[in-house]
């Protein structure tokens, strides 16, 4: 159940990172790009906690999304990788912390596959950009962003943004299908390597 808990995050939530900070001018190309309904590219880094009904886990992640490619790595407390994803051309390959190689056509097929449950990870990448793709937009804030959407059975709930503009990038998502519960925290949005 562990390594569901630590998938289902990683696709959907402290590394230390050397990367600076965007300033300014590079934070709104960062929101641009990771907003693009064509493009969309991001790169950041953040914490999650995954509860199930029998187990709970939390650890931290760094994310690199591209149209053609995904690069994910979940790490535990000291830094130690828990778990890498990649996806591209050839399909997805999930490593865990065993060495253990999961492949599968598809981010939704790994999950039928290694976790035998629906999971819409797809959409994950619009998501965790507050962008609702093909789910169901059911509230908005003040600023017109997505506070609430919902898709294939999980409500997503939009905490928080990184300020009051209207392309602000979302920082708390917490996520649930009624039996399963995700919380994502962003520490930082960076400019696409």
């Amino acid at each position: 159940m562990s390594r569901w808990l630590l998938v289902l995050g990683a696709c959907v939530l402290s590394a230390c990172t050397t990367l600076p900070q965007p300033d300014a001018d590079q934070r709104s190309q960062v929101r641009a790009l990771a907003r693009s309904e064509r493009n969309a590219a991001f790169s950041l880094s953040g914490r999650f906690v995954v509860k199930g009904p029998d187990q709970s886990a939390s650890a931290s992640l760094d994310w690199q999304h591209s149209p053609a490619q995904d690069e994910l790595q979940i790490n535990g407390p000291l830094g130690k990788v828990l778990a890498q994803l990649t996806r591209d051309a050839d399909g997805v390959k999930l490593i865990d912390e065993r060495q253990r190689v999961t492949t599968a056509a598809s981010l939704d097929e790994l999950a039928r596959q290694a976790f035998g449950a629906d999971l819409p990870l797809t959409r994950a990448a619009h998501w965790v950009t507050g962008r609702p793709g093909s789910a169901g937009v059911r509230s908005r804030d003040a600023f017109g962003r997505v506070s609430v959407l919902t898709e294939r059975g999980w409500r997503v709930e939009f905490i928080e943004y990184e300020d009051d503009s209207p392309d602000a990038l979302p920082v708390q998502i917490d996520a649930t299908d009624g039996e399963n519960s995700f919380r994502l925290r962003v520490d930082s949005w960076y400019p696409v390597p």
